[in-house]
Formats: C-alpha cells, structure tokens, sequence
C-alpha cells in the first residue's frame, strides 16, 4: 500500500512522514471542530502549529495521538494506512501526547507515574511484582537521555508545573514514544523554564525523534520551530519550514485574516497620588510551607503583579483568596473579591453545563424577581457577554467542555468581570488565549482598573506582567523578596525569582 504524496514543509524528505492525517474532520453536536484539515508530522523536526482559539488545533492533534476519533479523514503512519486507530494503537506506534491538563495521579510519585502500566515485574517471584530498582535504572537512563533531573520519589503533588511537564515528557520516552505532541507546553512556564524545556526537545529532535508544539507565543516558532502549520477556523491554511528573523510579523497576520493586530495602549502605572483606597490588604499570611508571612497591599484603580517559579506560594496564595484553602495565620481585608483560579476546568468552570449557564453561574439573583429566574435576561447577559469577549462558538447552549482552552478562559473572565468586583484576582490571565483574545482581555483588565478595580494578576509570563503591571512583586519560598517596576529587564526579574538578587527592592 502506498502512502499520499507528501505535503508542503516536508523539507524535501522521501521518507514517509511518521504520523499523516488527510482530510480529517471531527464535530461535537454542531460544533464543527475541525474539518478538511492535514497534518504531517516527521521524525527529526520541531513542528509547531498555531492558530486561533477554537481552530482545532488540540482536537486535531488529539486525533494524531489518537485520543479522539475522527468522523472522517485517513490517518497514516510511517506509509501504511491505519484502519483501526485509537490511543493503544498510537502508543504501539510511538505517538504521545502531553496535554495541557497534566494527566498525573497527583498522590504518587514522579516513578510511579512515569512507569505506571510498564511496570518491570520480578520474574523469579511466584506471585510477581515490580522490581524498583530495575525501573529506577530505566528511568534514570530517560532523564539522562533527557539531561534533565526530577525528584523521582517525590509526591506529583508536591513538584512545580515544570517538573511536572519534563515528567510527562520522561513517561512518554519511557514508552518509547518516537513522536511527542505538547499542547501548550509553556503557558505558565517562566521564561528561563520554557528556554530549559526547548533545549530538552531539541535534543529529543537531534535523536531523531519528531515533537510537535502547539503554542500562542510566536515569538518561541520563530526561535525554536523547524516547521509550521497555520490553522483558521477548524482547517489548516498552511504548512511550511520557518523563516527565522520573519515568522512573527507573517504569522500575526496570517492568523488574524490579514488584519493588523489591534494596538494595545497600557494605562501608566498610578502614582500613590493617584491611587484611591486600599482594597486588599494581606498582612503576615502564613499556610503550611506554602507562605511564610506574606504581606501586600493592592489600591482601587492599581494593576499589581507576582511572579515567581511556580511552587513558591503562588498557588496557596490563589486558594486561601478563592476561599479553597485556609491560612494558618495572618489576616485578610478585602471587599468584594472574584478570583479567577489558575486551572479553569477543575475550579472555574461547570464542563457539563452550558457556556450560557456557566457565564452567569452564581448570579442567578441579578435575574430573578420573586424567586423566579427571568431565563429571557439569563439569555440577553449570556449573549451580551459572548459578545464581548468574543467567546467562540457563539452558542450559548454548547457545553463548556466542548470548547477549547482559550475560549473556556474567556468564559472564566467574562463572568468574573461582569460582576464589577472591588478587587479581582487573576492567574494566568491569558493562558492558551490567542493574539487577538488576549488584547481584547488586556484591555479588560485595564477597564476593569480604570472603574476602579484593584487587581492581582499572578502569571509566570514576564512580558505581560510588565505590560499590565504599575509594580511586580516577586515570591520566592512562599516570601515576597522583591518589589519591581514594570521597566525591569528578564535578566533582572529572573535573578530575584531565583533568589539571587533579592536586595533589589525597590
């Protein structure tokens, strides 16, 4: 059997690609995911695929790992057609998929997650069972295969976002995966994380095996990529090699229709002068090993960051706000608070609920009278609100697990921002967003500020916290070490995140 002919951005290659998708498409309900769509994938190159939110860039790749199946289309792997293909088949075939949802059993350990289901058993035992110290030697030859470092007999519960991530990409090596597809890998990497990460996946590339990124940032395909596919609206628009020095200026078009970018003027930071009232004040706050005596103070109209390596604090610091987790000590005044937590799917939204439902899930008294829900005014904010974050599709009935990342965040915000909240506490604002959404939530959040809102922005991309931000407050081992105007350079953040120049307070 013979294989179609190859695709633009094979690099001239004769080999047969090791994963081939042709003409797939793939519906949830009415919700036309992706359709008509191709994607060729080698061994030996760094590919990245970027498009919009809702382009079907995860769902597509999700049918490469074989994770969904598609409603039509043919899936070819190294030139052989593939007739029966799901998840047990990819794996055999070495295709693996790191989501952006980190599949890891939380209460066990980096070993245990990495080997589990390919546990190396005892064989001279009658009953069986695994031999550790055959499976901490295989692992080990991974990470060095790797060159990275985990701690493998600590709890996943206890590891940062980037452990976790090289964590996913060492099961996968464990598995002999000879293609690994990254959804978003560096959404709430910091930047000397994401740069670590790239240097572990062009080793994997320089072994001869294919990666596959799917990522917002352009700038990281213009730097890291060997190919790229371009996705609009649930099809592919192109594929072709990188230009370095040019692909952020020709992308940035490309996926907003030729359009320019719309510009994004930043409020300057307010002076003391300026500010109004304190509206957060968290004074000596302390939770386990988490935070160890954190105080801050966030004025009505002020845009506050903190950045840090994920794992200083951050996290409890969202929870004890959200009213998930209790401090030890400290104290808290705020006024009304909406906090928008780091993982949307497990703490902002309802995926089996509608996105109308989920817009305006725990406001229904703003549209009842009577104890009766006006389901006519529900309707009216739900559509004024998809409107206005442009939340796609524009379906008020389709449920929220059926829309992609980026749009779930949208709907996560929106429903934060309608309520005009006194403070507004916001991790990762515009994590798996795309250009054009995270300018319109930008802009938001500024609007937001404007009215006067105070708001806390927690995120590891540097470049949007001085964007957003009048000052950056820097947490290391659940301390602020450091307080930084929004003009410090990478150099100079990344030191204090790193504890190294926590002197520089300013």
């Amino acid at each position: 059997m013979t294989s179609p002919n190859a695709s633009a951005g094979d690099g001239g290659s004769t080999d047969p690609p090791a994963l081939r998708l042709v003409a797939i498409d793939k519906s949830y309900g009415a919700l036309r995911a992706v359709h008509d769509a191709e994607l060729e994938i080698r061994c030996g190159s760094l590919h990245a695929v970027v498009g919009e939110n809702g382009a079907g860039k995860s769902t597509l790749l999700k049918v490469g790992a074989g994770i969904v199946r598609p409603d039509a289309g043919q899936i070819w792997s190294f030139g052989v057609r593939e007739v029966a293909y799901d998840a047990r088949r990819a794996q055999a075939l070495g295709i693996a998929m790191v989501q952006q949802h980190f599949a890891l059993f939380e209460e066990l350990t980096a070993l245990e997650n990495i080997i589990i289901g390919h546990e190396p058993v005892r064989a001279w035992r009658a009953v069986g069972g695994i031999d550790v110290a055959m499976a901490t030697e295989r692992v080990l030859a991974v990470l060095q295969e790797l060159g990275v470092q985990l701690p493998l007999h600590a709890k996943v519960a206890t590891l940062g976002v980037g452990d976790k991530q090289r964590l996913e990409i060492a099961r996968a090596l464990y598995r002999d995966a000879r293609i690994i597809i990254l959804d978003e890998p560096t959404a709430v990497l910091t930047p000397l994380e994401a740069t670590a990460l790239y240097a572990t996946l062009r080793r994997l590339v320089g072994d001869g095996r294919g990666v596959v990124v799917v990522t917002h940032k352009l700038d990281e395909v213009e730097t890291h990529a060997d190919v790229v596919t371009v996705m609009r609206r649930g099809t592919t628009l192109a594929t072709r090699p990188v230009r370095h020095g040019e692909e952020v200026a020709r992308l940035g078009g490309e996926l907003v229709g030729g359009e320019p970018l719309p510009e994004l003027r930043p409020r300057p930071p307010l002076q003391a002068h300026e500010a109004g009232g304190v509206r957060l004040r968290i004074s000596e706050l302390t939770c386990g090993r988490g935070l160890r005596g954190v105080s801050l103070e966030v004025y009505a109209g002020e845009i506050v960051g903190i950045a840090g390596v994920l794992g200083n604090g951050q996290s409890e610091l969202i929870r004890i706000l959200g009213g998930l987790l209790e401090a030890d000590g400290g104290e808290l005044v705020t006024g009304t608070l909406e906090v928008v937590h780091e993982d949307r799917q497990t703490t902002g939204l309802v995926l089996d609920a509608s996105v109308e439902e989920n817009l305006v899930h725990g406001q229904l008294a703003r549209f009842s009278r009577w104890g009766l829900v006006d389901d006519a005014r529900v309707h009216a904010e739900a559509m004024a609100r998809i409107e206005r974050f442009d939340v796609r599709p524009r379906t008020p009935e389709t449920p929220a697990r059926a829309l992609s990342g980026g749009n779930q965040q949208k709907v996560v915000i929106a429903r934060a921002l309608a309520r005009d909240p006194a403070v507004l506490v916001i991790a990762h604002p515009t994590r798996g967003v795309d250009l054009v959404a995270a300018r319109s939530i930008h802009e938001q959040i500024f609007a937001a500020a404007a009215r006067g809102t105070a708001v806390l922005v927690i995120g590891a991309d540097l470049t949007e916290l001085r964007l957003l931000c009048g000052r950056i407050l820097v947490m290391l081992r659940g301390r602020i070490v450091a307080t930084l105007p929004p003009s410090a350079d990478d150099a100079t953040l990344g030191a204090a995140m790193l504890g190294r120049d926590a002197g520089a307070s300013n």
